[in-house]
């Protein structure tokens, strides 16, 4: 019961990494906020935990929408900022343009609506926790996956600029760096060739298998309780080793 008596908002909470953590999360002891676009996800989610769980339909790239989230969560310790888009493989130039802007809404303009609304919140509080969800492709990117390689590359750049403009408020600021899991954004990205991707994908990996939801959770886990207090600013890989393969 690492995060008893914690309150934690969870974005993109309906399904993939973010379901993973909000059912650890409340599995330790804390109220999860479960935040998604899909509103019928989201209660779904929050339904299956029990309890005094809530949910609520947020779209993070939307300033009004992170607000009244904030608003509707009360107060609150744990924020982990998961909530995210990817991108259909393709060259540089050839991304929509559209595809683009929105990839750039909601991986990286989503963290300053968070900044604007949800960490004076933690401030006030006397500080908290920040986890923001990267990627390995932000550390070692590979072609095909430019514009979201850069958004999280982003993410990571935001997540030690603001560890160390927040740390004297208290609020540890740290990223995960997820190497890809056979979710369902996965199986969009890929349509039909979802296969022969995640085989190259395994050839790569050193432990052999892919990235899950539990993986993920368990290293928020780490970053969100106690045991992480002197942690900020670090972006931790959970990639079987494909960083060092």
């Amino acid at each position: 019961m690492k995060l008893q008596g914690k309150t934690a908002i969870v974005t993109g909470a309906g399904a993939g990494f973010g379901a993973g953590v909000a059912r650890r999360f409340a599995a330790e002891g804390a109220r999860v906020v479960c935040a998604d676009l899909d509103g019928a996800a989201a209660e779904a989610m929050a339904a299956s935990l029990g309890g005094d769980h809530l949910a609520v339909q947020c779209d993070v790239a939307n300033g009004a929408s992170v607000a009244a989230m904030v608003s509707a969560a009360g107060g609150f310790d744990i924020l982990v900022n998961n909530a995210a888009l990817t991108q259909k493989p393709a060259r540089a130039a050839k991304t929509p343009e559209e595809q683009i802007d929105r990839l750039l809404a909601v991986n990286v303009k989503s963290l300053y609506h968070m900044a604007v609304h949800a960490f004076p919140v933690l401030r006030q509080r006397g500080g908290g926790c920040v986890i923001n969800i990267a990627s390995v492709a932000a550390i070692r990117p590979r072609p095909g996956m430019t514009w979201y390689n850069a958004t999280k590359a982003a993410v990571i750049n935001l997540t030690q600029s603001m560890a160390a403009e927040f740390a004297p408020d208290k609020i540890r600021v740290n990223a995960i760096a997820p190497v890809a899991g056979r979710t369902a954004m996965f199986d969009v990205m890929f349509g039909d060739k979802v296969d022969e991707a995640s085989q190259r994908l395994l050839e790569s990996i050193p432990l052999g298998r892919l990235c899950t939801p539990e993986d993920i959770a368990g290293a928020a886990v780490y970053l969100a309780s106690d045991d992480a207090a002197f942690v900020t600013g670090v972006v931790l890989p959970v990639d079987g080793g494909r960083l060092v393969g």
